[in-house]
């Protein structure tokens, strides 16, 4: 038998060697997703186009952990916005790096996300920035970029807008003073505050913010006025004397965009000019003089992932690739949640850039940062390390995020004690702790609000008399002291003994999360008062007694500090709460760390409320529920 050996050139062999080298060297990039969307990352990966790609998704618990994972070389690349990237420059600005940019079909050979632009009449006597004091301004609606943020930043810098410093007056009152007092008449509508009596009393002080809207008494969205063309509007069509608003809409609403399907355009482009930082003017026709730009979303990852071009265009070769597979893929949601949009395109850095550089270019830095730090800041008081790392946390998002006033962590082994003697201004309080925080002269100004399946109801099937309710013993689970306290509530109202009280195995009365009704839809509800309602009136009808956990603070702050107090924790929740905009960039009220429960919130709520909406959750009724003989002070 003959055997035949095969001899390859010696330059072929190599070339193989080559490629199987390559090939078992050729890294899988980790793209960090936060957890809620980790399974909309998987199902893109998952999806046939995107085979061979040699892409895994990493869970985070929110972006802000992401930028952790990044740094400690746990994952290698996040799909960010500019607040994310300004975090990350406070993290560790120089081990960042700013990659590729998602950018839109109409702007991909921009800069910029968009540019920012002061519009004036053709026949305006304005020729500076200064010569807009006095002015009827039209913006596009209060916090928003070009139309609040932006002004306010540039006005300021350049010492043309003056904000005070007044410590007696909120972060946010400081800025809608001073526009008041720049500016004669405008239009800003908007929510002024999460909290609505301080949005109510701000439009009330200030009512000039507001008399340029279509509607002044109303002065919130819709109004033909906001936005970003109802700014535009304003000024041409209503009593404004300059705009702000960004370039694209001026195209849009004069008909400059050379789209032939475009609506027609609202006003003559004619009649209005660009006001530009050094005083002098531009036709809208022609190019733009943009005062400050908001950069494109991109994706950010570490010196080290991109150390070299041929790193770098490896991991953007991959990420465009990726990218591109999103666009088509069937599930639109998923690509979205990882800030793949259907009008979305990747656009490649010719070099990696640090978060730093990337912003200032821009001028956003400044924006995100423009009240300084002169105003002193909220201190939070927490205890443990866990709580101090999740404080940090929260306050590095909210400051990124236009919470203010900005927060400061404080640390101690009793936070109490702290606020009592005004070492910090507030803690978060749990039920047990009421009386002692009472005791101290504090005062509960926000409550956790549990969302409305995890309220705990009393059930009954609708066979069980009145007289067999007065008695029968109460199922619960024994092991929740919440559910203890509901079923006390129902003996209490029984006229039975609520202090002695023991779970029962009988199915006739039982206490269960509102998230198991669908396990006795047949049955009705019990309320507090021994009333029958349907199982669906979970709101109106629960024996939740529990007391939440409460923001503190001393009963002696000022009225002034109690709303600032409101303003910014309702801030809070509303953009990090379970239903928030951004709770993918920061989980409020979600697991921090494993096996770490309930850190500083607890878990389980959905939002912060300044005033408790059931009637049974009152410290009275707990005190008296928990038959330890300790009595609340009353208020």
């Amino acid at each position: 038998m003959m055997t035949i050996t095969w001899k390859l050139p010696a330059a072929m062999l190599a070339l193989l060697l080559l490629l199987q080298f390559t090939a078992a060297e050729e890294p899988i990039y980790r793209l960090c997703v936060p957890q809620i969307y980790l399974s909309d990352c998987q199902k893109l990966l998952a999806d046939p186009s995107e085979a061979g790609i040699r892409m895994e998704c990493v869970a985070g618990r929110d972006r802000v952990d992401c930028l952790e994972l990044i740094e400690q070389r746990k994952a290698d690349v996040l799909a960010s916005e500019p607040e994310d990237m300004y975090m990350a420059y406070h993290r560790k600005n120089e081990d960042y790096r700013v990659i590729s940019e998602i950018r839109t079909q109409e702007g991909k050979d921009a800069n910029f996300r968009y540019e920012g632009i002061i519009l004036v009449k053709k026949t305006s006597p304005i020729k500076s920035l200064q010569e807009l004091r006095g002015a009827k301004s039209c913006h596009t609606g209060f916090g928003r970029n070009v139309g609040y943020r932006i002004p306010i930043t540039k006005l300021k810098n350049t010492h043309v807008l003056k904000v005070s410093a007044d410590p007696q007056i909120s972060a946010t009152e400081r800025e809608l003073k001073a526009l008041s007092e720049f500016f004669s008449q405008s239009c800003l509508v908007g929510t002024y505050s999460a909290h609505p009596d301080t949005d109510r009393l701000l439009k009330k002080k200030y009512p000039n913010l507001c008399a340029l809207c279509e509607n002044p008494t109303q002065c919130n969205y819709p109004d033909k006025f906001s936005g970003y063309d109802g700014a535009i509007r304003c000024l041409d069509k209503g009593q404004g004397e300059v705009a702000f608003t960004k370039v694209q809409f001026i195209k849009k609403y004069f008909g400059l965009t050379g789209n032939a399907t475009a609506p027609p355009p609202e006003g003559k482009p004619e009649d209005f000019e660009y006001l530009c930082e050094d005083g002098t003017r531009r036709p809208v026709t022609g190019a733009a003089c943009s005062w400050a730009q908001r950069p494109w979303i991109g994706y950010i990852s570490n010196e080290q992932a991109v150390h070299g071009e041929q790193k770098l265009h490896q991991l953007q070769s991959r990420l465009e690739k990726f990218f591109e597979n999103g666009l088509h893929a069937e599930n639109k949601d998923a690509a979205a949640h990882l800030l793949i949009q259907p009008n979305a395109v990747y656009h490649s850095k010719p070099e990696a850039v640090d978060p730093k550089v990337y912003l200032e270019r821009a001028g956003y830095k400044d924006v995100i940062e423009r009240d300084g730090s002169a105003i002193r800041k909220l201190r939070l008081c927490v205890q443990r390390d866990t709580e101090l790392s999740k404080c940090e946390a929260l306050h590095r998002a909210a400051y990124a995020r236009d919470a203010r006033p900005e927060l400061e962590c404080v640390q101690s082994v009793d936070c109490i004690e702290a606020l009592a003697s005004n070492k910090a201004d507030v803690t978060v309080v749990t039920a047990g702790s009421y009386a002692d925080a009472r005791g101290k002269q504090l005062i509960p100004l926000l409550y956790e609000q549990l969302p409305s399946e995890q309220l705990l109801v009393a059930v009954a099937p609708p066979s069980l008399s009145r007289d067999d309710l007065q008695q029968a013993p109460i199922n619960y689970d024994a092991s929740s002291e919440r559910a203890r306290l509901s079923a006390a509530l129902l003996n209490k109202r029984r006229s039975l003994d609520w202090c002695n009280i023991v779970p029962s195995k009988e199915q006739q009365l039982l206490i269960v999360p509102a998230q198991q009704l669908e396990q006795h839809k047949d049955w009705q509800l019990v309320c507090p008062t021994l009333e029958r309602r349907p199982v669906t009136d979970v709101a109106a009808c629960n024996v939740e007694v529990q007391l939440p956990n409460a923001i503190f603070a001393r009963s002696d702050a000022t009225s002034v500090e109690q709303e600032t107090i409101k303003h910014l924790f309702s801030l809070i929740s509303e953009r990090f709460g379970d239903h928030g905009k951004f709770v993918d960039v920061f989980g409020l009220f979600s697991e921090y760390q494993k096996g770490e429960k309930n850190v500083i919130f607890n878990d389980d709520a959905s939002e912060l409320v300044t005033e408790l909406k059931s009637d049974y959750q009152n410290e009275h009724i707990y005190n008296e529920l928990k038959c330890d003989g300790n009595k609340i002070p009353k208020q």
